[in-house]
């Protein structure tokens, strides 16, 4: 039920990106079309269609990168990451004084 549960989440993950930032049901010369039937049809052929990309997408980019271990994971964040935050901090802070 794990694994399923996680191809829900793609599906609905997928659902949504599609409808908020890639027009959801809509394509390309959908007001050249008169009949309503074939517009509503052919609309939720491409929200599908949207969707099973976002899907491949995620899991080719599962398959395609490698997994870090945990302690791989650790280390990026304490010796990288958290520098690299104080530092944007503090040049953050010299910027705002010097244009401030």
């Amino acid at each position: 039920f794990y694994l399923f549960s996680e191809y829900i989440n793609m599906f609905a993950s997928s659902a949504i990106i599609s409808t908020l930032y890639f027009g959801g049901y809509n394509f390309p010369f959908m007001s050249m079309i008169a009949n309503p039937n074939l517009v509503a049809v052919l609309g939720v052929i491409a929200f599908f269609m949207k969707i099973f990309f976002f899907i491949f997408f995620f899991i080719w980019v599962r398959w395609t990168i490698p997994r870090f271990r945990y302690d791989q994971l650790m280390k990026l964040g304490w010796r990288i990451l958290i520098p690299l935050a104080i530092a944007n901090i503090a040049i953050t802070g010299i910027v705002i004084l010097i244009k401030g």
